[in-house]
């Protein structure tokens, strides 16, 4: 999941610092584009954060090629990957099945209301 959320997250940065190069604004203006993805899966953080020397672990190294792509693509200060409980993961209201109280909750958190 954390990796198909990279293949939508990095081609709207490049987006954003193509409309910023073209408006001709300066490259203060452009280290200001940051993003964070929260994760609530430790394994998955766990691949993330692997420095590019030792990209996979004993257990990881059957996974696709395609998963791990966007590890190239992460630059300090410009994409950060943080852990979130999952309790608190707001994601879990699109992509999970939720008592009503815990919907409620969510959606309080995500929207307000």
């Amino acid at each position: 999941a954390m990796s198909m959320a990279m293949r939508d997250l990095l081609p709207f940065q490049r987006l954003a610092i193509g409309v910023c190069r073209a408006m001709g604004l300066n490259e203060t203006t452009l280290s200001t584009i940051h993003s964070t993805v929260w994760e609530d899966n430790d394994c998955a953080l766990t691949l993330a954060k692997l420095p590019s020397v030792n990209r996979v672990t004993p257990r990881s190294k059957h996974y696709a090629v395609k998963l791990h792509w966007f590890r190239s693509q992460l630059q300090p200060g410009v994409t950060d990957i943080k852990r979130v409980a999952t309790d608190e993961q707001l994601a879990d209201i699109f992509t999970k099945g939720l008592r009503p109280e815990k919907f409620k909750i969510m959606r309080f958190k995500l929207m307000g209301w």
